[in-house]
């Protein structure tokens, strides 16, 4: 299970470390291929298998031929990115995910369950300190989740 928050360093190319705990699982149960999504304020990366269950497999349930569910899939695959894990265990945040979750050269990996979120470290202390203040106190109303953000 990925449980807990690393700092790490942006390199110039837009790589980052996965800590080797993270990645020793990941690799372990899924292999080295994530898919990278904007999402939040930060970057999500999940393991392929992961994308297929949470996303993949329903939404291939659905008949495109409604507008909200082709802009659906337009919005979730066009965002999305596919990487692998260099031989140094690092992977590369293109540079269209690191503009919009703000990431330049220090970010923090959390490891949540069997995904990652990667964010700027300056977003992920304001998000901290934000739920320390009390502001992600409350919990979504079940009926608003539809996929397993």
């Amino acid at each position: 299970m990925l449980i807990s928050s690393h700092p790490v360093s942006v390199d110039a190319k837009g790589r980052v470390s996965i800590p080797a705990r993270f990645r020793e699982f990941l690799s372990a149960k899924y292999g080295d291929q994530v898919v990278l999504l904007g999402k939040d304020g930060c970057i999500f990366a999940y393991p392929v298998e992961e994308w297929k269950r949470r996303f993949s497999e329903k939404l291939s349930e659905l008949s495109t031929s409604t507008k909200e569910v082709r802009r659906t899939l337009r919005r979730l695959y066009g965002r999305a990115e596919s990487c692998e894990f260099d031989r140094q265990g690092r992977i590369l945040l293109p540079a269209k995910l690191r503009v919009s979750s703000s990431i330049e050269k220090e970010a923090v990996i959390v490891g949540i369950e069997n995904k990652l979120e990667i964010w700027d470290k300056g977003r992920w202390d304001k998000e901290m300190g934000d739920m320390d203040d009390g502001v992600a106190d409350e919990l979504p109303d079940e009926d608003l989740i539809e996929f397993e953000f």
